[in-house]
């Protein structure tokens, strides 16, 4: 081949190792030389011969490489391999192809990991390029994985978990009885001989039973259990919780209903007793079509006996994940209720007791002989007629241990409607739909085109043409783009059985891609079947959707942007047919049954989550959604409507968000049931949460000067507004002494700065003292928060006789209108706190820039509590959880009542994108500053001087004296003035652009 340096490079000279390391080498070069060094290099997988892999010393020199040269220690090496006698043995020997692979471990106290997977995931505080992934695991990564430093995405999932909150409330009643399983009867007979407690099982047992996996009943003997008598299973090599007795039956008190409880775990990776287990396994309660799939069950499984009896166990069993298998089928055909403790209550070696891990390194993957496989394969197809539809069976996945792939017979009443809509840009649909054609196979389908008002004549002639095909129906709607109204439009047309929603950007590379995703409805609860979709590039960019709680962003996509498949291969539910909450749209098949029985997409929802409210809809109804990876499938995403990041269509984001979040409350209250909770809510690969963050300590008071005025008399009539007011170049912006004077009409107004060389202003002191009933001026220490809480304590006895206290701060230029409307509607609500906007983010809350609590507020426990426990967060979205959300949510948790005047179920920062809707049509009397000086998400804003001015006109030329730039040099002298006071001023913000504050 003729490389872009023009040089002849198929050779690996030394130009040529250094593209090579330097990422100038493409593809085919690198293909080509891999394929040169494996000649010399059989013993190492070809794809791994690679220098950011394995060391540049081996791979121009094999003969001469010792471990020595690469930092490998080489005593530490035998000690790990003790079949090798010498370290050059490692590689001629295969045994460094295993440790490549992540089938082996380099040294005994690190996990098997795969180089790639090891390199990819590498955290930035890690990394060091000069070095390949075998040195760098060796040597840096070795020491900070000792040290339980981060380093990488795979490893740090094998530090030892953080412990579980001790349990709490009062000791359940329940009995409880450990059975322990023995791989043999012999093993089981003289462990119930010794007649004493071992280490390791916990404690808390009522009692210990033995058996063995060659007589799983062996331990039903007189005197027998009472029926709410909880009977836990582990094997013989498990260690347990030592509160593990105690943790079931506390979770067993929670849910009386469930009769099956199953529970985390962590797996011993390491022979040595004295490394801990890692690898938390993050699981939620079994679902039948999980079990079915991959077996989805582990922890300590703990069944009511009053269930346990009416179940059948097998005479023998090759393992105890297949009598719990087994077991939980039954339950599950029963239709008996589940339940699970988010708790680790056992370590597991899983080369004595195999399981399926959600999270696995490839080592793990080696635990299944084809024996014990066959028998899960078993027990499951003989429990599948009770799941299936005729026509429908199991059969096992490919180079994935007891995993199985669902498949339907092909049913030739079957006719899949396949919906297309779009607008122009022809030659995305044209190639859409001959992908289609070509990779459909034997399913009989028709094609509903939905033309959204095209222009191009190129468009209209090929849409011609189409219209000519007997499978081809093209329907036109003039209308606006509204996703969800076209598939509706659409399904009038469709005469199919399925649907199949299709975005024009999709492109099939897969044969029967049809029956690939009709196969997962053979069982019998599926409603909807997604496919794994691949980037341009290859990486993932859909494979399911799960809901996110408590965050900014309310779902989030496993597997989302990755394409190694070193790091893939170790994510067992991006590797069979999974069940997730949602799917996208872009390429949903559904059964047009059960589309017509949600009556179709919320037309609401015009462009965005309207695929993942369906999903929610139809499970809902006691369907499954299933996403499918074994399709080829590229999703050249939003090429033709774009990305929602700025502007109106982020807007719109917003708004529909908080629509799908409002419509399904009580789950993102709850949770995603099919997603742990410990999982990091934004990892795209199973990460395990982080440790909640830890403040810097109480809020201190901070009080640098104090001033009340003496005529103040505070009334039961007139409540008090606080307002907040920083400034990092410690001046008092001239529009704020109107709002002030806006506020004084209906309140007592008590300024608090924590600009702390505002107190060197005497014009502006004067001017504040003239229009306040106090003044403070404090250090900058939890930011607004602070403030409020400083004032809170000097004015408390003022605040008591106030008819109620209002909490603000700088952040708005107003006011645009009269407050009277404001100030009435906050003495004429019932609630006992009040918003002017609300926010569905996070979690429910108010917005804390304005509000106003009542007495009761006042003299609630949470609310004093709060204060009285302030603490500082070193980052902002800390402290939104934890104060601007924590706040409100603690007090609707106290049965306080709450209220927002201008908003209901808004989104995100409505005061952005919303502003013009709210001054005009609701009469909100502020604007965010925010907005005007940053906008940070480009919201539309040129009206703004007609929209206020009209108005305000005073207040629209303050404003625009403000916007109005500044001279070079002033700018300079400026930013100076504002680096020198933070770092002069002990607690004040050093050097923090006015711009983060809010």
């Amino acid at each position: 081949m003729e490389p872009a340096s023009g040089q002849d490079n198929s050779r690996l000279n030394a130009q040529a190792w250094q593209r090579w390391r330097s990422g100038r080498a493409g593809a085919e070069e690198i293909e080509h030389w891999q394929q040169q060094l494996h000649q010399q290099l059989p013993w190492l997988p070809q794809d791994l011969l690679d220098p950011s892999l394995v060391p540049i010393a081996l791979l121009r020199n094999p003969s001469q490489w010792s471990p020595e040269d690469s930092g490998l220690d080489p005593i530490d090496l035998l000690a790990c391999h003790r079949d090798l006698t010498d370290t050059k043995q490692l590689l001629r020997s295969g045994r460094l192809g295993e440790i490549a692979l992540g089938q082996r471990s380099l040294f005994m106290d690190l996990p098997p990991v795969h180089l790639q997977a090891y390199r990819d995931g590498l955290r930035p505080a890690a990394r060091e390029d000069s070095l390949s992934a075998l040195e760098h695991l060796g040597g840096i990564g070795r020491q900070r994985f000792q040290q339980g430093q981060p380093l990488g995405m795979d490893l740090d999932r094998y530090q030892p978990p953080r412990p579980d909150p001790a349990p709490s409330g009062p000791t359940p009643s329940a009995a409880s009885i450990l059975v322990v399983l023995h791989p043999t009867t012999q093993e089981a007979k003289a462990e119930s001989a010794r007649n004493s407690q071992p280490e390791g099982w916990g404690e808390g047992w009522g009692q210990i039973r033995h058996a063995s996996l060659e007589d799983p009943s062996g331990w039903i003997r007189a005197p027998f259990p009472d029926d709410e008598t909880l009977v836990s299973f582990c094997h013989a090599s498990d260690q347990l919780d030592p509160q593990a007795a105690l943790r079931m039956a506390h979770c067993a008190a929670q849910h009386r209903e469930a009769v099956l409880l199953t529970s985390d775990e962590t797996l011993r990776w390491s022979d040595d007793p004295g490394i801990p287990a890692g690898n938390r396994q993050n699981r939620t309660a079994i679902s039948p079509f999980r079990l079915l799939c991959r077996g989805c069950i582990g922890g300590l499984v703990t069944l009511r006996w009053s269930t346990l009896q009416q179940l059948k166990l097998p005479a023998s069993t090759g393992s105890l994940h297949a009598l719990l298998l087994d077991l939980a089928l039954q339950v599950c055909r029963r239709g008996d209720a589940v339940a699970h403790c988010s708790e680790v209550l056992l370590q597991r070696s899983i080369r004595a007791n195999p399981t399926v891990p959600d999270v696995a390194s490839p080592a793990d993957r080696h635990c299944w002989t084809p024996e014990l496989s066959t028998e899960i394969l078993a027990i499951s197809q003989r429990h599948s007629p009770g799941f299936l539809l005729p026509g429908g069976e199991l059969t096992p996945t490919q180079s994935l241990g007891a995993c199985h792939q669902l498949q339907l017979r092909p049913d030739p009443r079957v006719l899949v409607s396949v919906l297309i809509p779009f607008r122009d840009r022809v030659d995305l649909t044209q190639s859409c739909v001959a992908s289609l054609r070509l990779c459909a196979g034997a399913v009989a389908y028709e094609l509903i085109l939905i033309d959204n008002g095209s222009e191009e004549a190129a468009t209209k002639a090929w849409l011609d043409a189409q219209a000519q095909l007997d499978d081809v129906c093209v329907v036109r709607v003039d209308e606006p783009f509204n996703y969800s109204r076209l598939n509706n439009i659409g399904r009038r047309h469709a005469q199919g059985s399925h649907l199949l929603l299709l975005n024009n950007d999709i492109e099939f590379r897969s044969a029967e891609v049809l029956q690939a995703l009709l196969d997962p409805f053979a069982y019998r609860s599926t409603s909807a079947v997604g496919a794994r979709l691949h980037y341009p590039d290859g990486s993932i960019q859909h494979q399911g959707v799960a809901l996110v709680k408590g965050e900014r962003r309310c779902v989030v996509e496993p597997g989302k942007h990755l394409h190694s498949p070193a790091v893939l291969a170790t994510l067992t539910p991006l590797l069979v047919q999974e069940e997730f909450t949602a799917a996208t749209g872009a390429c949903l098949m559904l059964r047009s049954s059960d589309f017509d029985r949600i009556q179709g997409f919320d037309e609401d929802l015009a462009v965005v989550f309207n695929d993942v409210d369906l999903c929610l809809r139809l499970r809902q109804s006691e369907g499954s959604v299933v996403v499918t990876p074994f399709v080829e499938i590229v999703h050249h995403e939003s090429i033709s409507r774009g990305k929602d990041r700025e502007g109106a269509a982020l807007a719109r984001h917003q708004r529909e968000s908080g629509l799908l979040r409002a419509k399904h409350a009580e789950l993102f209250a709850t949770g995603d049931p099919l997603t742990s909770s410990c999982i990091h809510p934004h990892s795209n690969r199973y990460q395990p949460r982080e440790p909640a963050p830890r403040s810097k300590g109480p809020v201190a008071d901070a009080v640098l000067m104090h001033w009340r005025n003496p005529n103040f008399e505070p009334s039961h009539q007139r409540p008090i507004v606080v307002l907040a007011h920083f400034s990092a170049d410690n001046r008092f912006r001239d529009d704020l002494f109107p709002l002030i004077d806006a506020y004084q009409r209906f309140a007592d107004v008590i300024v608090v700065s924590s600009a702390s060389g505002l107190r060197w202003h005497p014009r502006t002191l004067h001017r504040l003292r003239q229009r306040c009933a106090a003044l403070v001026i404090r250090r900058n220490q939890g930011y607004d928060f602070g403030s409020w809480k400083a004032a809170l304590k000097l004015h408390r006895q003022d605040i008591e006789q106030a008819a109620f206290v209002v909490l603000t701060n700088d952040s708005f230029w107003g006011p645009i209108t009269p407050l009277d409307d404001l100030f009435q509607r906050l003495h004429a609500s019932t609630a006992d706190v009040i918003g002017l906007t609300d926010d569905l983010m996070y979690e429910p809350h108010l917005s804390s820039a304005f509000t106003a609590y009542k007495p009761k507020a006042l003299q609630c426990p949470a609310f004093n509590r709060f204060w009285e426990s302030l603490q500082i967060w070193p980052r902002k979205r800390d402290l939104v959880k934890q104060c601007e959300v924590g706040l409100p949510v603690q007090l609707r948790a106290a049965e306080l009542k709450l209220e927002s005047l201008y908003t209901h179920n808004a989104n995100g920062n409505v005061l952005h994108y919303d502003w013009q809707h709210l001054i005009e049509q609701r009469g909100f009397p502020f604007l965010k500053v925010s907005l005007l000086r940053d906008n940070p998400t480009r919201q539309p804003v040129d009206s703004w001087p007609e929209v206020i001015g009209r108005r305000n006109p005073q207040l629209a030329a303050s404003i625009e004296r403000q916007l109005r730039p500044k001279p070079g040099l002033k700018r300079l002298l400026d930013r100076l003035r504002r680096r020198l006071n933070g770092s002069d001023r002990k607690g004040s913000r050093a050097v923090m652009a006015p711009t983060s504050r809010r």
